[in-house]
């Protein structure tokens, strides 16, 4: 008898909650149900469609067809495990992860189950090779292949000058195809990020708010991207009157010979082709003009936290992070200034100007 209250224990605690024990929703429903009711209200569009994309390869075939109230813990790993066999990323399953933790964190508040068995899961380490920056012998070699960009001239113009200032200045590629002459101040040498541009399914390219708050902010630029933007505005305005009525005019920076926004895709195609054309590695990406900008930076002295600011990361912890194998050569340079600083600048101690009386000497 005493095994048999045991085991009710649960159901009653449950029951004491308001859960509601009778309900058979599935996990596929109720996946369904939190990402069009409170997901998609909450997240951008194009961050929505990517969780679709997620939960459509992997968590729906997988676990959609277990009872909302009888998935456990053993089940999500056992997808989580079976992710990383199939050879999905560690940030893959992870992003998997936030998604089946949010959508039973929801079901939890709504009483449906009495607790996340999410929460216990073992996720995988994420790898380190987020920030692959160019070495500066890499980086002379991609300048180099920007003056040599085939095409008609006002098209090398504009994609020298958007690598030019993704290199130049540590902004994302969305940020930059979202840029507006408005909020570029050649002059003065600096440029304030306040929208992005994401490629979505329902609506194709949209402007957007910037990653994270910490996102919308200035930053300078340096002379050679201005002298670039400089020749990109003449350029463009060139364009602009030879198009006529038919140019969508809308204050861009970059846009295509008719003033749209340039596809994301298009740019990650036309960096890949310099890319190859100039012989780097494969393992470069668009990306890594950011990283290679952040890389700079640090190895010249430059705080941790003005980097932070300059990249828009949210915290300080998440450069740190991102930079942790710079860091290193950082602290060495700054071992080396430490020495200088505690030689000695006095090589005998100075002579005595009269005797120190000790004990009890009188």
């Amino acid at each position: 008898m005493g095994e048999v209250k045991e085991k009710m224990k649960p159901f009653r605690e449950d029951l004491e909650k308001g859960i509601d024990l009778q309900n058979n929703i599935t996990f596929g429903s109720w996946l369904v149900t939190w990402m069009d009711d409170y997901k998609k209200l909450d997240i951008e569009l194009s961050t929505w469609e990517n969780y679709g994309r997620a939960v459509k390869n992997h968590a729906a075939p997988e676990l959609g067809h277990i009872l909302l109230k009888n998935l456990g813990t053993n089940d999500i790993q056992a997808l989580y495990n079976k992710m990383i066999k199939d050879g999905s990323a560690p940030a893959t399953v992870r992003r998997s992860h936030q998604i089946i933790n949010g959508c039973l964190e929801q079901a939890v508040n709504n009483r449906l189950i009495g607790w996340n068995p999410a929460k216990s899961v073992v996720l995988p380490k994420l790898e380190d090779d987020e920030a692959r920056a160019m070495t500066i012998d890499e980086m002379h070699i991609f300048l180099a292949a920007l003056n040599n960009i085939k095409g008609p001239h006002k098209v090398r113009v504009t994609w020298r000058t958007i690598f030019l200032t993704l290199l130049g200045t540590g902004i994302r590629s969305g940020e930059a195809l979202a840029l507006r002459w408005a909020r570029v101040d050649i002059r003065n040498r600096k440029a304030t990020v306040a929208e992005g541009i994401k490629r979505t399914k329902e609506k194709g390219l949209v402007f957007g708010s910037p990653k994270t708050a910490k996102s919308k902010r200035t930053v300078p630029i340096p002379d050679e991207v201005a002298f670039a933007l400089r020749l990109q505005r003449i350029h463009q305005a060139k364009v602009r009157l030879a198009v006529g009525a038919k140019y969508k005019n809308q204050d861009l920076v970059f846009s295509t010979s008719k003033g749209t926004p340039i596809n994301p895709r298009g740019l990650i195609r036309k960096f890949h082709a310099i890319r190859k054309a100039a012989g780097l590695s494969t393992d470069i990406t668009v990306h890594s003009l950011r990283h290679t900008f952040a890389t700079r930076m640090l190895e010249r002295g430059e705080s941790l936290k003005i980097v932070q600011e300059l990249l828009g990361h949210a915290d300080i912890a998440t450069t740190g992070n991102i930079y942790a194998q710079v860091m290193p050569e950082v602290k060495a340079a700054a071992g080396v200034n430490m020495n200088d600083i505690l030689k000695p600048k006095i090589k005998k101690a100075p002579p005595q100007k009269g005797k120190v009386l000790v004990g009890n000497a009188k």
